[in-house]
């Protein structure tokens, strides 16, 4: 059984949130600053907030063609997982504005934990590559964020800015020779490449595949090969690699009279296709394959939303008073893959003041309400009524049986109605709502 424990307050709280703070840039050869970016994230059917605090890292200058690095430094995500996570890896992408606009696709090595249930999950630094295609300002702003965490089975969490973010970093770019990048920056033979770049004359461009080092060119590694350059100096082209072409760690040469770059490429071996035969088999049976797959059973885990409760105040007038609120959500996540159902239940303490005084815990009635997340089980609210000290009260109830499973993602919460009797006394009253799960 799981519990969580609620305090139930009878006044109303405000809550105000900083904006963002900026920071000088840095000296030396990089530019970058650090600013709050409010994120919306969600993981399975859940929402929460993310104030990320990013610091975002470039260059401070460039010439047109360069490739350089850009950097995002991000702050520990909140704890949501209800399970420990193993491991996790990141992804997310950077906006480009100014001279040239678009985006950057960032990403970072697998991380391995572990990290606690609930516990802060550190993003850190997550980087990628931008081509500079011509002279100006490039400003570099956060943008959306993805996670993917293991913790028995695999869970995506996607965060997205609550508004667009400023650029928090600056490349001054400058007039250069000609550059060139390829994508992807590692491709099968037989497969196909693209080629941008800037700095260039108009017209045709060569391009061949050679050596790491850009040496021991092969003509015949790359086939139909179209590249070339607008009147502004931008490339754009592609490439297929031959087949046959020796797989390893090579390089694309572009050139053009004089000028020539150089860029990373690297060659994997294609895989052969299997060379046996259906001896035995029917030939309508040949093309069969059985694919199995293994699917583990999880816990069954509750989480709630945080903070206290509190009810709207009253003012005694010699009448009966109502005080009302909404109970925090509450998440269940059924991953026991079973048959056996569920049931979220409440008992409630009487409201007590500083000064002795008490309201009855039956004062306090509920309006259960259970929504079940795509893909997820059924799920029944319980009935509303008053609450009891020692009698639990159903929230919510997933229903189980033979041959039907059970499982998936549920979100639970209640309408509360506190009656406030006429002969009160006046104060703050504080009552605890302990919800289990079993």
């Amino acid at each position: 059984m799981r519990r969580t424990r609620t305090a139930l307050r009878g006044a109303a709280a405000v809550i105000t949130a900083a904006g963002a703070v900026a920071a000088p840039a840095m000296a030396g050869t990089a530019h970058a600053a650090t600013g709050q970016v409010p994120y919306q994230c969600q993981i399975f059917g859940s929402v929460f907030d993310y104030d990320a605090t990013v610091t975002v890292t470039a260059p401070a200058s460039a010439a047109a063609g360069d490739a350089v690095t850009v950097e995002a430094d991000f702050s520990d995500l909140p704890g949501v997982a209800p399970l420990p996570v193993n491991s996790w890896t990141t992804s997310g992408t950077l906006t480009v504005s100014g001279a040239q606009s678009g985006s950057v696709p960032i990403s970072a090595p697998k991380r391995t934990g572990p990290i606690p249930a609930y516990g802060e999950l550190p993003i850190g630094k997550v980087s990628g590559e931008l081509t500079l295609t011509g002279a100006g300002e490039v400003r570099i702003a956060p943008a959306g964020l993805t996670v993917v965490a293991e913790a028995g089975a695999q869970a995506t969490i996607t965060c997205t800015p609550k508004s667009t973010p400023g650029s928090l970093a600056t490349i001054n770019v400058t007039e250069g020779g000609p550059g060139a990048s390829v994508s992807p920056p590692s491709v099968v033979q037989g497969g196909t490449v693209t080629l941008t770049g800037a700095g260039w004359q108009p017209g045709a461009v060569e391009v061949v595949l050679c050596d790491a080092a850009g040496a021991a060119c092969e003509p015949d590694d790359l086939t139909a090969v179209t590249a070339s350059a607008d009147a502004a100096g931008k490339l754009t082209g592609s490439a297929t690699v031959a087949e046959s072409a020796a797989p390893g760690a090579r390089a694309i040469v572009v050139s053009q009279g004089e000028a020539s770059t150089r860029v990373a490429l690297t060659v994997t071996e294609k895989t052969p296709p299997p060379t046996g035969e259906c001896e035995g088999q029917d030939a309508d049976r040949c093309g069969e394959q059985q694919i199995n797959v293994t699917v583990n059973g999880g816990p069954l885990t509750m989480s709630r939303e945080a903070g206290e409760v509190d009810l709207t105040p009253v003012t005694l007038n010699g009448t009966e008073q109502s005080a009302t609120g909404s109970l925090k959500r509450v998440e269940v996540i059924d991953a026991r893959g079973g048959t056996t159902g569920w049931s979220l239940t409440g008992t409630l303490t009487d409201f007590t003041s500083s000064a002795g005084t008490k309201i009855p815990a039956g004062n306090l009635s509920w309006t259960p309400a259970c929504t079940a997340a795509p893909g997820a089980s059924a799920v029944t609210p319980g009935s509303a009524g008053p609450l009891d000290t020692t009698t639990a009260a159903t929230l919510c109830t997933a229903p189980g049986g033979t041959g039907q499973v059970v499982g998936g993602t549920f979100s639970a919460g209640a309408g509360l109605d506190l009656t406030v009797p006429p002969v009160t006394g006046a104060g703050r009253y504080t009552a605890v709502l302990t919800l289990t799960l079993s």
